[in-house]
């Protein structure tokens, strides 16, 4: 084989060895609660094979009028766990990881060599962003789509060929299915018609290329309305953009950028657009648009931050390919070993590697117990694991709440009177007849603790019977044989709830009122009270 067919074939398979890469770096574990009720609509649809139109797993909400917007979500990892497991799920999760990402690649390196070092190591920097939002959720439907536009759009840039449009429309009507963010596509033909307007794709006059994207445009929007909820599938961003300001504050992904632990994260993305935009010409009125449009979003919400991320990787891309003197072949295949080990080995270093569901996270002891112990019954569940024991449990047992749907209703209501001990907390569980409680000691994030924990620490209704990282299990006490865990169990689980709180969050005081109450029911005093200056200290 000469040199020039080594260099051929070696440039072929750059794309498989690119994706690999990426297949590789996104293969992660399971660690989303939201994984789970799309899980549980699947299941649903998959046995009797339609949409429910009404819940069928929440106690609170039995029978009442309900949409399941992301059904097309829940039904592709429904399938893939039927087929290979939750290993399937976290093939299905990775493959869209790495499809998204070799997509916007690909549209960014245009007619360069896929394997440049600078090109990679922006793609690298990417992918590590993005790691966070690759995570089990429907809106990695989303940054697929928007991948497949990118790339779209480019090949029609370049060729000028308007049949490579028709791509966008497609995923149009395959993402509405799966996630409601339909209007984001139209948005980044927006900014690329601005972009054609100064520079328009080969061989088509401004006007050609704009009424071309105006018409994907109209057609995407058209067919996305060809789904099971019509066109209030499609309006739902907007819709909720005016009506759900108060339910997003008290979300902790609605958090602006800027107090998280993303904070230098954005900062660092940010400079780096800035960068982009300021040192190289390419498309730099529809990057400059989308960055703007994306950073803002992020700026305001941090769970915007992966598609900050999506729209950052063109650019940068560009910038490395434009910037960066070429190496010889001997240096640039070093170059590119270097970085692809160490871009494989990160997840590995920091333990993030693996398939599966994240040991610790999900309360599967808890779920062993119940399944051993009873032949069903009814749950009562802290709001965030009420999709993971929906599918575990399902369908002999029932559970009280998700967080599918955390707009103001009753079981929203009744979960936050009862798990804050309100007065006559105990009348919904005679009412529903409970039969067991999952509950952590302390609220993530905040570390505060849960006022119901205490209720049923002294009183003499409920047993502890089962606790591990994620919360503790109760059960009502005519249903336990053999008298339970001592209870001081649940003031050392409150302990250790609190500390791992206090520790990944150290400038919240409530943690620090959580161990107070915790030590001092344990007898351990000396640790209360140094608790409590901790908390009089952030409190201030």
């Amino acid at each position: 084989m000469s040199a020039a067919e080594r260099t051929c074939k070696y440039h072929a398979l750059a794309p498989l060895l690119i994706f690999a890469a990426l297949l590789a770096f996104f293969w992660r574990p399971i660690e989303d609660y939201d994984i789970w009720f799309y899980m549980v609509s699947g299941r649903e649809i998959a046995a009797t094979g339609k949409i429910p139109d009404t819940m069928f797993y929440l106690l609170p909400l039995l029978g009442e009028p309900a949409s399941y917007i992301e059904w097309g979500f829940g039904l592709l990892y429904h399938w893939a766990h039927s087929l290979a497991g939750y290993a399937g799920m976290t093939a299905l999760n990775a493959i869209i990881g790495a499809a998204t990402l070799l997509l916007a690649y690909r549209a960014a390196i245009g007619k360069h060599a896929w394997l440049h070092p600078a090109a990679l190591l922006a793609l690298a920097l990417v992918a590590w962003w993005i790691a966070v939002r690759i995570n089990y959720r429907a809106e990695t439907a989303l940054l697929l789509a928007l991948a497949v536009a990118l790339w779209a759009l480019e090949r029609y840039a370049e060729q000028g060929n308007w049949q490579w449009l028709t791509a966008i429309p497609v995923a149009g009507w395959l993402l509405v299915q799966m996630h409601p963010s339909v209007f984001f596509l139209v948005l980044l033909l927006g900014a690329y018609a601005a972009e054609f307007l100064y520079a328009p794709p080969a061989g088509r006059m401004r006007g050609q290329a704009i009424a071309a994207l105006a018409l994907t445009s109209a057609v995407t929007l058209a067919l996305a309305c060809l789904n099971p909820y019509g066109w209030h599938q499609v309006a739902l961003p907007v819709i909720a953009l005016f009506s759900g300001q108060e339910l997003m504050a008290d979300i902790t992904e609605y958090i602006p950028v800027m107090q998280t632990g993303y904070a230098l994260h954005f900062v660092i993305m940010a400079a780096l657009a800035v960068a982009t935009l300021t040192l190289q010409r390419e498309r730099r009125i529809s990057s400059g648009l989308l960055l703007a449009l994306f950073g803002g979003l992020t700026f305001l919400y941090v769970r915007n931050i992966g598609l900050f991320a999506l729209m950052l990787l063109p650019p940068l891309v560009r910038l490395a390919l434009h910037r960066c003197p070429p190496l010889p072949a001997k240096a640039r295949h070093f170059a590119v070993a270097a970085l692809l080990a160490v871009w494989l080995g990160l997840p590995l270093w920091q333990d993030k590697l693996g398939s599966g569901i994240k040991p610790g996270l999900f309360p599967e002891q808890s779920v062993a117990y119940l399944k051993q112990h009873l032949p069903g019954g009814r749950v009562l569940n802290f709001i965030d694991y009420g999709g993971y024991l929906a599918w575990t449990l399902g369908p002999k047992f029932m559970v009280f709440i998700d967080s599918h749907d955390i707009m103001a209703n009753r079981t929203v209501q009744l979960h936050d009177d009862i798990f804050l001990a309100a007065p006559g907390w105990e009348i919904p569980l005679s009412q529903y007849r409970i039969d067991a409680i999952f509950t952590p000691a302390v609220m993530q994030f905040s570390g505060r603790m849960i006022p119901l924990v205490e209720q049923l620490a002294y009183g003499s209704a409920w047993r502890l019977v089962a606790r591990e990282p994620s919360g503790m299990l109760f059960l009502r006490a005519d249903l336990v044989s053999d008298g339970g865990l001592d209870h001081q169990q649940v003031w050392e689980q409150m302990a250790m709830e609190a500390q791992r709180e206090q520790n990944k969050f150290p400038d919240h005081p409530d943690p620090w009122a959580a161990l107070a109450t915790a030590y001092r029911a344990l007898g351990k005093e000396a640790q209360a009270q140094e608790a409590e200056r901790q908390y009089r200290r952030l409190s201030q």
